[in-house]
């Protein structure tokens, strides 16, 4: 063996746990920024106001729901029904599989609605950059919050126990 390979080999074996101490930490640290990157990838998507425009087009399975769902003669009406100082405020999650069946035929029925309605989009905590879904108490996804006169006097949580449009016209008759 020559001179220099005895060197090495005496390098490693004195410095074996201090190379096995930075392995270990190397390892340790790589492990950390995996799961790191895993666990936050729906807790930063983009949160707060969405249009319905910009939801349709950068959410494809939001925007076929929404192709595919025909609002019935009864949702319609219900929905025509629904009085100008009535806003909703829509909390819904993209990674949520009711906000994706419920939002779009949310949004499909209430195309020509005199009610103003706000998208808010959350995270996987159910939270928003501007923290309106703590404010208003958001627990599960999706959440129509019904609005009139500036006060609230009802919600939907996660689906309707018909429609979207004749829950919320029924909470809108209640309010009368």
């Amino acid at each position: 063996m020559s001179e220099q390979e005895d060197n090495k080999i005496g390098f490693l074996s004195k410095y074996k746990k201090q190379i096995m101490a930075l392995a270990i930490i190397a390892w340790i640290v790589f492990a950390a920024a995996l799961y790191m990157d895993e666990s936050f990838a729906g807790e930063h998507e983009s949160t707060g106001p969405i249009s319905a425009k910009v939801l349709l087009e950068q959410q494809p399975e939001f925007a076929e729901n929404y192709q595919n769902y025909t609002p019935s003669e009864t949702e319609l009406t219900a929905v025509a029904e629904i009085a100008d100082n009535v806003s909703i405020d829509v909390y819904f999650g993209s990674w949520c599989h009711d906000s994706q069946r419920e939002v779009p035929r949310f949004l499909k029925a209430f195309v020509d609605s005199p009610a103003k309605i706000r998208l808010i989009a959350l995270d996987t905590k159910k939270s928003d950059a501007h923290g309106e879904a703590k404010a208003a108490n958001i627990k599960f996804t999706p959440t129509f919050v019904v609005i009139k006169d500036g006060q609230e006097i009802g919600r939907v949580v996660e689906r309707p126990k018909t429609t979207n449009g004749e829950d919320i016209l029924a909470i809108f008759a209640q309010a009368k």
